[in-house]
């Protein structure tokens, strides 16, 4: 399991505070973290990996994950040389995550996804993404594209920059450290969700 940490004045503390009570307590709440690495920044963008990550908002550790790697070949969708230029930058962990290993079909990918959101239980009220406009957005696009039914309302999409900024208007969020490289889906989501959680203890909700 990932270890999580905040960092605030230049100290790192770790992110499980109280974790005795609150696995003795029920759950009030079930959510589900998503990201995405993708291959444009448009809807129709060629989707590179997808992760997920159930957690309580109002809790302290994940509950479980997802994550799988794409198949580039998706006609229908599309890619930017800028995305690729932007992924030639980026270093070679990140690289290795998202294109190395076994790729699964788009359709294949999005089928897994959305059958184990759907085998959840119970089942999360709300999906997260930074931002649902971006992740959110894209995976139903392509949900759409392969006759796949998206399984959240879109009522239902929360955003982590909009509870961060209610946390710390002035823009000081404390750094957090995931151990994983950066543009990593799985890594990026298990960061979201802690930034989620501070948020909401930091906002007494």
């Amino acid at each position: 399991m990932v270890r999580h940490y905040l960092k605030e004045d230049g100290q790192l503390f770790p992110y499980e505070s109280d974790i005795d009570m609150l696995i003795s307590e029920p759950m009030p709440d079930k959510h589900l973290m998503v990201d995405i690495e993708t291959y444009d920044t448009e809807v129709t963008a060629v989707i590179l990996s997808i992760a997920a990550v159930v957690f309580n908002p109002r809790g302290f550790l994940p509950l479980d994950e997802f994550a799988t790697t794409v198949d580039r070949h998706q006609p229908f969708r599309s890619a930017s040389i800028a995305t690729a230029d932007w992924w030639e930058q980026q270093d070679e962990a990140a690289r290795e995550a998202t294109f190395g290993g076994a790729q699964l079909p788009l359709n294949m990918a999005l089928l897994n996804f959305t059958s184990w959101v759907n085998r959840l239980s119970p089942t999360c009220t709300r999906v997260w993404a930074k931002s649902p406009d971006f992740d959110c957005s894209i995976l139903a696009h392509a949900c759409k594209q392969q006759d796949i039914i998206w399984p959240f309302k879109f009522w239902e999409a929360r955003c982590c920059r909009t509870v961060m900024e209610l946390a710390y208007p002035e823009g000081d969020f404390p750094a957090v450290d995931v151990k994983g490289p950066l543009h990593d889906a799985l890594v990026d989501a298990k960061k979201q969700v802690v930034e989620v959680q501070h948020s909401f203890h930091k906002l007494g909700i």
